[in-house]
């Protein structure tokens, strides 16, 4: 698409001759899923993410992209390049409440100086204490909201602002697995700073973060496009006050289960199993 000039749907065309029954891709969570995520999709995220700067097919590292991307390596990816970067929750202990590995906030503190980050954004239960990241001259806010649902206009209004307050320093946001409710609030602040399209950013942020935004944050992102974009087509104010995520329902347990699933994906990977961990422990305890 990039290096022979293709629009998406130029790009899309060539694949299908080859390709006629490209399935469109479903999200991660459990049951029927209503919204189809397309390839098309994720090529107008993709072209559009190189149109801001954000994606350089001669430049982008991909060794640097699967280092980060590993549980054992903090798990971590950029969705808005030098900007926004998301990651799964740490915790307390070095072994979460199913036996798994699990990183502690003093692992992150040298990564994330080296990465430019300022403050640590929460949306889920406080895992762990966060003076663990004050202490180390992080700024750290706590925005949660439940687990498989959408953010409500006050917390959208905190997190704008909060990105807007550090111009030129690095947010890192989690949840729980650092996917639905990151994805959402993260795309939210796209749609609203840079004009993204839903289904488009949906297809970016699966790209950046495989497994991002999931069930009714599907389609919360494509009804609230328009009040989100609108100040970056005709400058009026945005009315957040309208958009009720209430009405776009709850999955409970969401994050435990997709965590659940990245750690026995990871175990596979790694040639281990729930009763023993001790490779990935090495590796969680001498990440950073």
């Amino acid at each position: 698409m990039f290096f022979h000039k293709l629009s998406p749907a130029e790009a899309l065309d060539r694949l299908e001759s080859g390709y006629p029954s490209v399935m469109p891709f479903r999200d991660a969570s459990i049951g029927d899923c209503p919204y189809p995520c397309t390839i098309l999709d994720c090529l107008c995220g993709l072209q559009y993410a190189y149109l801001l700067g954000w994606y350089d097919p001669c430049r982008f590292d991909i060794n640097e992209y699967n280092y980060y991307a590993s549980l054992q390596n903090g798990d971590l990816n950029w969705i808005i390049p030098r900007k926004i970067l998301a990651f799964s929750s740490p915790q307390n202990e070095r072994r979460d409440n199913r036996g798994f590995p699990a990183h502690i906030p003093e692992d992150f503190h040298a990564v994330f100086k080296s990465m430019g980050v300022e403050l640590i954004v929460r949306l889920n239960d406080k895992l762990y204490d966060r003076n663990r990241f004050t202490s180390a001259g992080f700024a750290h806010m706590d925005l949660y909201f439940p687990d498989g649902t959408c953010p409500s206009p006050s917390i959208m209004s905190h997190f704008f602002n909060a990105v807007e307050s550090i111009p030129s320093g690095v947010i890192a946001v989690h949840c729980k697995a650092g996917l639905g409710r990151t994805g959402c609030l993260i795309g939210l602040y796209a749609m609203k700073r840079y004009g993204f399209r839903a289904r488009a950013w949906i297809g970016w942020n699966r790209i950046c973060r495989p497994g991002s935004i999931l069930g009714h944050q599907q389609q919360f992102l494509c009804d609230v496009e328009h009040a989100m974009r609108t100040p970056q087509l005709n400058k009026a104010p945005t009315l957040l006050t309208t958009i009720d995520p209430d009405r776009y329902g709850v999955d409970i347990g969401q994050g435990e289960r997709l965590m659940a699933a990245k750690q026995k994906t990871e175990m596979t990977r790694l040639g281990a199993n729930k009763n023993s961990i001790s490779a990935m422990l090495r590796l969680s305890a001498g990440s950073y």
